[in-house]
């Protein structure tokens, strides 16, 4: 991946991020979830780079992710087994919010940002990637 396309996509994970705060604290669960899951999706094709073949499908790229190969020396998937059932939760969380119209409870909006956030910290220990406040 080029610097350029991994600075501007780390912008856009990053303003992600922000978006789906505040749309935590105005009570918008679904949109909390849903942004916080893009805001990861975009952290995991950084840690990544380009796909293998066109772009990033969504379980594939947590499941590439949650491997570990993309740090050096590269990082047990025991180790992410955690990081890995979190991004999976939310997930679920977007399918839940977007597609099947799911009611989002507010401690699992809180999570899903939390799992973002970690997400974004883990990244940015393996890359040179400017931290975000609050993150």
């Amino acid at each position: 991946m080029e610097h350029a396309e991994e600075i501007r996509r780390w912008e856009a994970a990053q303003e992600l991020y922000e978006a789906a705060k505040a749309t935590l604290q105005q009570h918008q669960y679904r949109g909390c979830v849903g942004l916080a899951y893009y805001a990861s999706f975009q952290v995991m094709w950084i840690a990544l780079g380009d796909p293998p073949a066109g772009e990033w499908r969504h379980v594939g790229i947590t499941r590439r992710f949650c491997h570990g190969q993309w740090t050096d020396p590269p990082l047990l998937p025991s180790s992410l087994a955690i990081v890995h059932e979190r991004l999976l939760a939310l997930y679920e969380l977007r399918l839940d919010a977007h597609y099947r119209a799911q009611p989002i409870p507010p401690s699992q909006a809180q999570l899903g940002l939390e799992t973002v956030a970690d997400v974004m910290q883990l990244v940015q220990q393996h890359k040179n990637l400017r931290a975000t406040e609050g993150v």
